[in-house]
């Protein structure tokens, strides 16, 4: 634990409570960047910067900065879009991702006033800590505009629930998860999926013939007065994994759409012409809008016992570290919440 002086919220900011904190493979890689770097530090490895990680996460507003036309007041369950403006006017700053701002597991916290949600009476508050990974997933499955399907997940972690969620939730189908774990492959059929697929068995890309899907043909071969756009299916990366690209190059059918969710630190490499003779589009997915992050959470409002299904393990805030050894070395764990106080 490490103590520190509450922080002091500025215009157009709320000092607010952390009440449950989700655990994201980002904070796993993060983690595993500052072990690198504290073991290949020459001097005191105290003195290097401190990370406090947390960015999907519900919270009690404590106080309200000054400069500010919020209707929120203290005491109000809220989530926030962890994303500060950076003050040298250039980008943003990471709630939880940066020095510069503390995350969701400090018992205390800022976050910006413009980009908070009171969460709904009826969703308790571990709930509506899923909002922002399932915001990801909402925003990805909008990104898919180029086909109506099928849609093909790969990774039934977190995001790429939230991916089959949105798709669910949007009337889209059908919707085909692949993940290695049977508890994740489990997860995908309690929420809805047409088709779960275990790699090690089966190829991903085999399955379209049995739901009556036929690719378009190449350009050159299409109709001389072919009309419309062209069949293809929607490829939902979740995983993060450097080799899946060059992967999904390999094995979609003409015209299928990459959308690219997980996060990926190393360099990846493909040979674009394989690409181009199949006229692969590829999207690249980050983050959400604010818009997209309060539908999110209005939907939880309708069925929150549903979403609830998400949350696999819960561990008090001084089991933190480990909480992220149980995530970071189980196959069957999905979403890990830390109780950073009791919710109110």
């Amino acid at each position: 634990m490490i103590e520190a002086e509450d922080p002091v919220p500025g215009p157009g900011q709320l000092l607010v409570a952390p009440i449950f904190n989700g655990i994201c493979g980002s904070d796993l890689h993060r983690r595993e960047q500052m072990r690198l770097e504290g073991e290949s530090y020459d001097g005191d490895a105290g003195d290097l910067p401190a990370i406090i990680p947390g960015h999907e996460f519900s919270a009690e507003v404590i106080s309200i900065g000054p400069e500010n036309s919020t209707d929120i007041r203290p005491g109000d369950r809220v989530v926030a879009l962890p994303f500060s403006p950076d003050p040298s006017g250039e980008g943003f700053i990471n709630v939880g991702l940066s020095t510069a701002r503390s995350g969701g597991l400090a018992t205390r916290c800022l976050i910006d006033s413009a980009r908070t949600f009171k969460i709904p009476d009826n969703v308790p508050s571990d709930v509506a800590a899923l909002t922002e990974p399932l915001s990801v997933g909402w925003h990805a499955a909008l990104l898919a505009d180029r086909n109506a399907g099928p849609n093909l997940i790969l990774g039934a972690g977190p995001i790429g629930l939230a991916v089959l969620i949105a798709l669910q939730e949007m009337g889209r189908g059908p919707n085909i998860c692949v993940d290695f774990s049977s508890v994740r492959r489990e997860k995908a059929q309690e929420f809805g999926a047409d088709l779960v697929i275990d790699p090690k068995a089966t190829s991903p890309y085999d399955f379209w013939h049995g739901y009556d899907f036929v690719p378009s043909s190449a350009s050159p071969l299409a109709l001389r007065r072919f009309e419309g756009r062209p069949r293809g299916l929607n490829i939902f990366e979740c995983t993060g994994s450097p080799v899946i690209l060059a992967e999904i190059i390999a094995h979609a059918p003409q015209h299928s759409h990459v959308i690219y969710a997980g996060v990926c630190k190393h360099e990846v490499r493909h040979v674009p012409v394989h690409a181009i003779l199949k006229e692969l589009a590829i999207d690249y997915c980050f983050a959400y809008t604010p818009k997209e992050f309060e539908t999110v959470l209005n939907l939880i409002g309708k069925k929150p016992e549903y979403f609830r299904k998400m949350i696999t393990n819960q561990f008090p805030l001084e089991n933190t570290e480990m909480a992220f050894d149980c995530l970071s070395g189980s196959a069957s764990e999905v979403k890990i919440m830390i109780e950073v106080q009791n919710s109110p």
